[in-house]
């Protein structure tokens, strides 16, 4: 929320029911390749079971969301009979509204968290900064692999990082549809039943959802392509449905005459509302990009995740119940192509921490039913952990019935962040797109320009090739 500082769109913008369960198992993405760890020094032996703690114990637990800064602030989980089974003695040390920065720094200093959430997990695990949570997952009583979304729980794995780096933790289920509100939707004569499926079509609502005053200000818009979920650069995999990097070879792939296509399609929106108009408009108090703009009307449709209906009916109610949601948009030739995304975050955990065993036990009393319960109410989240997941009314919040829905129907199925530059590239993406929409370089030298980026970067931290 707003009020509590940086939310899921300010930090990713500075980062430049049982069916369900059983139709992921099915249609989830094969997990990427092990290949051996990155050079490093050599792994201290994991531990193999979490015991009690003996003695009071601090767990530092970084997070980049502010969503859940007044569930700490108010302790509780403390009160909870759950976090007095699993982690009595356990004082958690909550620092939200962090990031990379501080993680990156801390991990220099050789004295990281305990734990940390929503940060770039293959930048680091390419760096072998984290503990291999598996053997502690197999002597888990609380935690066990069969309950959870196959492509949730492969989303703990990545390309160089043998084992586990933690496990699925706050919210961790399927990212990707086009939410819009049906109220400005109807008072521009379109018809709400019967949405946008591709870029193309989504631009006739977008004109007629765009209002400008006398002076040309931006008044209402119908579609940011490159706010939220959007603006991701993994956004440019789900609507052209191809990779732009794939771990099976590392390698880069931005030129393809897909993402070319994406990209010429996409400025014709800046082209109508004008750059200057919506950066003007962005900058308003309020207004800034992953929902601040939907929640105040001005914004008609946004490429969100699961969590938008939950995270807007705790932010904005009265928006909420105008909102539907429908599947995310592709290019032309894809039209009839249902793509959705499995992606999230996990508990991390650091293998130089302090108390890995106990920062582990923090983590399974954040998978028990009674926290995720919490965490769905209060901040609108959901983890992929099949028993839980279907005891979920799929209309709890108005548009979240489609990712339910989605995942019994999706044609085509995507990870979200495999890439270790992924991060860098974000901040890279929202450069060069500017630049096309701007009109200073084409779509195709904007995607040569993503590809010489890319390659340099990868050259330069020295990765594997």
């Amino acid at each position: 929320m707003e009020s509590n500082g940086i939310t899921r769109r300010h930090f990713l913008k500075a980062a430049a029911v049982a069916s369900t369960g059983a139709l992921l198992a099915a249609c989830a993405p094969q997990p990427a390749p092990t290949t051996a760890p990155a050079k490093s020094e050599p792994k201290p032996a994991s531990p193999t079971q979490a015991p009690a703690a003996k003695a009071p114990v601090t767990v530092r637990l970084w997070v980049a969301w502010g969503n859940m800064n007044k569930l700490f602030q108010d302790d509780v989980w403390s009160k909870m009979p759950e976090f007095q089974d699993i982690c009595k003695g356990i004082t958690i040390e909550y620092k939200g509204n962090t990031g990379d920065a501080p993680v990156t720094t801390a991990l220099a200093a050789g004295d990281p968290p305990e734990a940390a959430s929503n940060i770039s997990y293959a930048q680091l695990a390419i760096k072998d900064v984290f503990l291999d949570c598996e053997p502690l997952v197999a002597a888990s009583k609380y935690i066990k692999k069969d309950d959870f979304i196959p492509a949730i729980w492969d989303f703990c794995k990545f390309w160089t990082f043998k084992g586990l780096l933690g496990v699925p933790a706050f919210e961790s289920y399927l990212d990707y549809g086009l939410n819009y509100n049906v109220e400005l939707v109807k008072k521009a004569g379109l018809n709400p039943d019967q949405p946008p499926a591709t870029f193309t079509e989504a631009l006739e609502w977008h004109k007629a959802l765009t209002v400008k005053d006398a002076a040309g200000n931006l008044k209402q818009f119908g579609l940011d392509p490159y706010d939220a979920m959007g603006g991701d650069p993994d956004g440019i995999q789900v609507a052209t449905n191809f990779k732009w990097w794939d771990d099976k070879d590392g390698k880069f792939r931005f030129t393809d005459d897909r993402i070319v296509q994406y990209i010429e399609t996409t400025k014709k929106y800046y082209d109508l509302m004008g750059p200057d108009q919506i950066a003007g408009l962005r900058q308003a108090e309020g207004m800034g990009g992953w929902g601040g703009a939907y929640n105040a009307r001005v914004q008609a449709m946004i490429i969100e995740g699961y969590w938008h209906p939950g995270e807007t009916t705790v932010q904005a109610p009265e928006v909420a119940k105008e909102n539907k949601a429908s599947w995310t948009l592709v290019i032309d030739p894809l039209k009839g192509k249902k793509i959705q995304v499995a992606g999230g975050h996990t508990f991390a955990i650091f293998k130089k921490s302090k108390a890995p065993q106990d920062a582990f036990r923090l983590a399974e009393f954040f998978l028990t039913d009674a926290a995720l319960d919490v965490l769905f109410k209060q901040v609108g989240w959901i983890v992929g952990k099949k028993s839980w997941v279907q005891k979920i009314k799929p209309d709890a919040y108005p548009g979240l019935e489609f990712y339910f829905k989605s995942a019994n129907e999706a044609t085509d199925w995507y990870q979200l962040r495999r890439c270790p530059l992924h991060g860098f590239l974000w901040g890279q993406w929202s450069e060069v797109r500017e630049m096309v929409y701007r009109g200073k370089i084409t779509p195709k030298q904007g995607t040569e320009e993503m590809q010489k980026r890319a390659e340099a970067e990868w050259k330069n931290q020295g990765l594997p090739m």
